[in-house]
């Protein structure tokens, strides 16, 4: 079976039309995971977002929970995480932080 050149080509050409805006859209999508974290709002609205997907939360409660509590936060953790991790790694790291000073100030208003 002989193929057209033409239409090799004509494939080939829009397999990297695809390709190009694949790599379009991700560029976007990290500039703009940049500029929303870049914010005291959206930070705010991210850590939200991975406190209800429970990824600071311990994963293993109740035996009824623990099949949920791994899915949810593994869907949060490849999905959402990692694509912020992968824009920028200090967003999170910053959150972390964060998330760290307070339960330290809350752990010392305790113990006055």
């Amino acid at each position: 079976m002989i193929l057209d050149s033409g239409f090799l080509e004509e494939e080939q050409q829009e397999a990297k039309d695809i390709k190009e805006e694949q790599r379009r859209e991700a560029e976007q999508f990290l500039s703009d995971v940049r500029k929303t974290f870049g914010s005291a709002h959206g930070k705010r609205i991210f850590t939200f977002l991975l406190e209800q997907g429970g990824v600071n939360a311990p994963l293993f409660s109740k035996e009824t929970d623990i099949y949920r509590n791994v899915a949810v936060h593994d869907f949060v953790v490849e999905n959402v995480l990692s694509a912020v991790i992968m824009a920028d790694e200090d967003i999170y790291l910053s959150i972390i932080r964060e998330r760290a000073e307070k339960l330290r100030n809350e752990e010392e208003m305790k113990n006055e």
